[in-house]
């Protein structure tokens, strides 16, 4: 199947929340309380990603994976610093898991931010996501101190995972 990584658009923002939701069931469930997974969850990334596209921030990088039925993962990324980007976001669809599109879309997306002029990047692992916390660290990011951050309201234990440099990343996600 052949899957196009490109830059996502306003009309794309109800498939990328149907996937983040879809994503969140699947890889959180037990990690974040079901009742807030299969209730107000979905409500919740619909505003958000709605809302992602109305903002004008020239340093974003939002990227979809498109297959043939529609989007298959996506990846996003924001100004933290001058220098470092947060990725926000990187979802991959349950029955696309494990065939490279999440290394792909992470090595695109270091690519554009080194493009913007960003030199590192970092985002935040809930800690019993053990998949995607070696996945992370087979790509070189390196994980900092252990702290809790509110993801729905609800306090979860989160990793830092941090790359210190962009290029060594986009060189970890070269096939």
């Amino acid at each position: 199947m052949t899957i196009e990584i490109r830059p996502a658009t306003a009309p794309d923002a109800a498939a990328i929340a149907d996937l983040h939701q879809r994503s969140w069931r699947s890889a959180y469930r037990g990690l974040l309380p079901d009742a807030y997974l299969d209730g107000p969850a979905a409500a919740e990334l619909a505003a958000r990603w709605g809302r992602a596209f109305t903002k004008d921030e020239p340093r974003r990088v939002i990227l979809v994976a498109m297959a043939p039925d529609g989007i298959a993962g996506f990846v996003a990324a924001w100004p933290n610093t001058s220098r470092m980007a947060l990725i926000d976001n990187l979802h991959v669809a349950p029955g696309q898991r494990g065939g490279g599109l999440g290394r792909r879309l992470m090595g695109r997306a270091a690519a554009e931010l080194r493009r913007q002029g960003f030199e590192a990047a970092f985002l935040e692992v809930i800690e019993g996501n053990h998949g995607a916390r070696g996945f992370y660290r087979r790509l070189g990011g390196v994980e900092g101190e252990l702290f809790v951050e509110p993801i729905g309201g609800h306090p979860t234990p989160v990793f830092p995972v941090v790359w210190d440099n962009l290029a060594a990343l986009e060189a970890a996600c070269a096939p």
